[in-house]
């Protein structure tokens, strides 16, 4: 019988906290490949989800802005995805979760190619609908509607224990704000220190023009905040060990391939900015797990994306990933087998194209073009993990030029210009 698929794509989850996940970390990172080096396509929820399920970068997709699923529909993007594919090489498919802001629009909307839809209407977490199928029911708070996703996922793969394979999507809201740990949670982190060292970054000359002169974050709240965050994480790894129960009783753990993901990372004071969008570390950067049949664990520094996620899972399906049109990310199947990623790409982008920057990481360095204004910043992480002082006396001509083709291509151009 064919491999199923399972994807969970977190909300808002910096990828230092995937450790405080311990049944998550023990049964996913432990079990399967570990990144370090896994990234955003780009650092904000819609735009993200849309490159998951699409495969393109925001600069191909066009939706930039956080209201995504209107131009996502629009484009006809929605036709082209994942599920669609899978659907139609005889997968059944559920969506369960968090699904892109602004689907309130559409109420009724169920995404093509998704036999099971229980999806938020507003992924803003402030909506109590839910769409059950293309019926709109109310479910509650933002604790309650992840925990009716993930019951209905758990009974998805229960009656599948002797059926075809299956490809699903676990989306919590969690840990989005605002933060409403369950009880048996909320005092697990309480106290809990956030020290980051770019935390008001005290000189910031070397940052471009529009941050240099920003205030410093209330450092109070930015710790209440990550307490929250680690708080309601815990909730999440306890419906994700709840999820591998089921797998597991059913007879379906071992031919089952699951992805571990957020949708961008969080930035809590780190050069005195907060919330996502930005193109540092914190909020680029994301949680990235594969365990799969005949994965080894390893822990593995190759630069992946989530645009890898659907290449990936068509061929895990024996399809041809570009069938139909070039897709952007490339299958990580091959080097997860065989481990051996020397022939991964050597470069990676991370773009925001709403706020006009590009991010390329290279080897140990990450260069960032702010297009608008002009400006830039070259870091090398290995010796500046936490971004504090841009290389200025660099010629970067070369990293410009690298920068802008790959924002300007699609595809396997896209793919070749990465090796």
């Amino acid at each position: 019988m064919a491999d199923n698929v399972l994807w969970i794509i977190t909300d808002d989850q910096m990828r230092s906290t995937l450790r405080s996940m311990d049944r998550t970390w023990r049964r996913l990172a432990r079990k399967g490949v570990h990144f370090r080096r896994g990234y955003s396509a780009m650092p904000l929820c819609g735009p993200a989800r849309a490159s998951i399920l699409t495969s393109l970068y925001p600069h191909n997709h066009g939706c930039d802005s956080n209201m995504t699923h209107p131009p996502f529909v629009a484009q006809g993007h929605d036709r082209d995805t994942a599920a669609t594919r899978m659907r139609a090489a005889g997968y059944d498919t559920g969506y369960f979760g968090k699904y892109m802001n602004g689907l309130a629009q559409q109420p009724s909307y169920v995404a093509p190619g998704w036999d099971r839809w229980i999806a938020l209407l507003d992924g803003m977490v402030d909506d109590p609908r839910v769409n059950v199928d293309g019926t709109v029911r109310t479910v509650g708070s933002q604790r309650e509607f992840d925990a009716f996703a993930a019951q209905r996922l758990r009974r998805f793969i229960r009656r599948h224990r002797d059926t075809g394979p299956w490809f699903a999507v676990y989306a919590p809201t969690a840990p989005h704000g605002p933060y409403t740990p369950s009880p048996e949670h909320a005092d697990d982190f309480d106290g809990v220190e956030w020290d980051p060292p770019a935390l008001n970054e005290p000189d910031m000359g070397d940052k471009p023009s529009w941050i240099r002169d920003l205030p410093p974050q209330d450092r109070r709240r930015m710790r209440k905040i990550y307490e929250g965050k680690l708080e309601e994480l815990q909730d999440v790894d306890d419906r994700i060990g709840s999820v591998l129960d089921v797998l597991r009783r059913t007879g379906q753990l071992r031919r089952t391939w699951i992805f571990f993901v957020s949708d961008n990372g969080y930035l809590l004071g780190e050069h005195r900015l907060f919330h996502k969008s930005q193109p540092y570390e914190e909020s680029a950067g994301i949680p990235f797990v594969v365990r799969g049949p005949g994965v080894e664990p390893r822990t593995v520094d190759a630069l992946v994306s989530q645009v890898d996620l659907m290449p990936t899972t068509l061929d895990i399906a024996g399809l041809d990933p570009d069938a139909g049109r070039d897709l952007d990310g490339r299958s990580m199947l091959e080097p997860l087998r065989s481990g051996d990623w020397s022939s991964w790409r050597r470069r990676l982008l991370v773009e925001n194209t709403n706020l006009d920057w590009a991010m390329l990481r290279e080897e140990s360095q990450s260069y960032v073009e702010h297009v608008r204004s002009g400006e830039w910043e070259l870091y090398d992480l290995a010796s500046d993990p936490h971004q504090l002082q841009s290389l200025r006396d660099t010629d970067v001509s070369e990293w410009s030029r690298r920068t802008g083709q790959l924002a300007g291509s699609r595809g396997r151009a896209l793919r070749e210009l990465e090796l």
